[in-house]
């Protein structure tokens, strides 16, 4: 019995061999049986010069031989002949090893030189076909078989014209050498298939390990991009938290200065109206590094928060205002409660957001430009969909877009890890991202996120007071 390596899981392996070992087989069945369609007829020379007299019905016999052996030589081509391998590798070398028992019928019985045909056969067979050492005794015992029964029938029933008897030496003789011939193809046999399952088992292995290291080197390489882009949304971070220092004071004084402007502006309208511009323009000011701040520091996925959907796409909206000028964004539905990471889900709304934006401007379009986001609550769960009117991808490539690295973007315009770490965070919340997309007109992103487990309350905008004491320093 081969011993089996402890580092592969023997069902594993044993499925892995049994695929290989068909595959080897129909191969080699093929090799086998275009032998036995060529070198049978060739043989004719030879039979000209022993048995001239027997010339034509022997002739007739290997012709047969190929009719016969053609059928399964072409079963070998079909689904069928693959998965009844094990049955149909015996079939072609069959056909010769019975055409050449009826020679010796034909001809002259146990004296004929025609069984060391059947030696050739048996040591062809089992050096060719990955037989067994069970499958190759029984191949052999019945090419033993065979010879023995055309030496009796010779004897017994001797064809037309000839008179036989029995040379029990010539007999003797002749199954001693098939007889020896067995021997050394069942040894031989046996310690190929030793040889073959234990070099398989080793490539097995070596082709395991390999895919693991490959698995793992991808996995060090996609945790290599987390921890830069740690490192950036660490610095990220302390620059906000300087900038949220150096704006906090000029920032209060400016809100100060115009509330004291709207208490004295009186009912000059062109004045309150310059000053609701200011204000409007402050309130900007203060959304952007509100969500600057909470985007340099991202929530965890454990501890996930209940709030509106809307607020998410509110924030990606500003941080990527710059990239959808000119844009017109659709919103449906959007209005619900989720339970989830609330800064992750608006770095994937981002990371949407500006791949619709490129996939718009990339391409010259005869339509306006056109993102819609909308939101379906159903099987518990929130299912958002961001599509585009845009230039869309390519079948082929659709199974690709999450992979690390993967980009249809240039060399200057992106890594091809902004849909890859959007796939991570939606499946840290137990969801899925799917790509649908057509060429040349639309590209829809859906993922979907957890409801809250309470029901959704009210969620109140921020106070001047709340947001005061958010812009201290970090």
């Amino acid at each position: 019995m081969v011993s089996i390596p402890r580092s592969i899981d023997s069902v594993d392996l044993a499925k892995a061999y049994a695929e290989f070992d068909a595959s080897l087989r129909v191969r080699q069945t093929k090799v086998i049986s275009v032998m036995a369609l060529t070198l049978v007829p060739a043989c004719i020379g030879l039979d000209y010069l022993v048995y001239p007299q027997y010339l034509r019905q022997i002739f007739m016999s290997r012709m047969l031989s190929d009719v016969a052996t053609l059928p399964w030589f072409l079963m070998l081509f079909t689904s069928f002949g693959k998965r009844h391998i094990k049955v149909l590798c015996n079939l072609p070398p069959m056909m010769p090893a019975i055409a050449i028992t009826w020679m010796i019928y034909a001809t002259e019985g146990m004296q004929s030189p025609y069984y060391a045909g059947l030696n050739i056969v048996m040591v062809a067979v089992v050096l060719l076909i990955p037989f067994t050492l069970s499958e190759a005794g029984i191949f052999c015992g019945f090419i033993i078989l065979f010879y023995a029964a055309a030496c009796a029938l010779h004897v017994w029933y001797p064809p037309a014209g000839l008179a036989a008897k029995i040379d029990r030496h010539v007999l003797f003789n002749n199954l001693y050498f098939l007889g020896m011939t067995m021997v050394l193809s069942l040894t031989s046999a046996h310690f190929s298939s030793i040889r073959r399952f234990k070099e398989f088992s080793l490539r097995h292995e070596l082709d395991v390990n390999n895919k693991e290291l490959v698995a793992t080197l991808k996995k060090l390489q996609e945790t290599e991009v987390q921890l830069v882009q740690s490192e950036k949304m660490n610095a990220l971070g302390k620059l906000s938290a300087g900038l949220l220092h150096e704006i906090n004071n000029p920032l209060n004084f400016t809100f100060m200065a115009l509330q004291v402007a709207q208490g004295e502006v009186g009912d000059n309208p062109a004045a309150r109206e310059t000053l609701a511009d200011i204000s409007q323009g402050m309130e900007r000011i203060r959304s952007v590094i509100s969500d600057l701040r909470a985007f340099a520091y991202p929530t965890r996925v454990e501890d996930a928060q209940e709030f509106r959907l809307e607020e998410a796409i509110e924030s990606a909206i500003r941080l990527t205002a710059h990239e959808l000028n000119g844009i017109t964004i659709e919103r449906r539905g959007t209005d619900c409660a989720v339970c989830a990471a609330k800064t992750q889900i608006v770095h994937v709304l981002m990371n949407l957001l500006v791949n619709s934006s490129h996939a718009l401007r990339s391409k010259p379009l005869d339509r306006p430009m056109k993102i819609a986001i909308s939101a379906e609550t159903r099987e518990g769960r929130v299912f958002v969909s961001v599509q585009d009117n845009g230039v869309g991808v390519p079948p082929e490539l659709l199974p690709r877009l999450l992979d690390p690295f993967f980009t249809t973007k240039g060399p200057e315009e992106g890594t091809g890890l902004g849909l890859s770490i959007c796939d991570t965070i939606v499946k840290n919340h137990n969801g899925k991202i799917t790509i649908e997309s057509e060429v040349g007109q639309w590209t829809k992103v859906d993922f979907d996120l957890p409801l809250p487990q309470a029901p959704a309350k009210a969620f109140a905008k921020e106070s001047a007071s709340e947001f005061s004491n958010q812009l201290q320093p970090a």
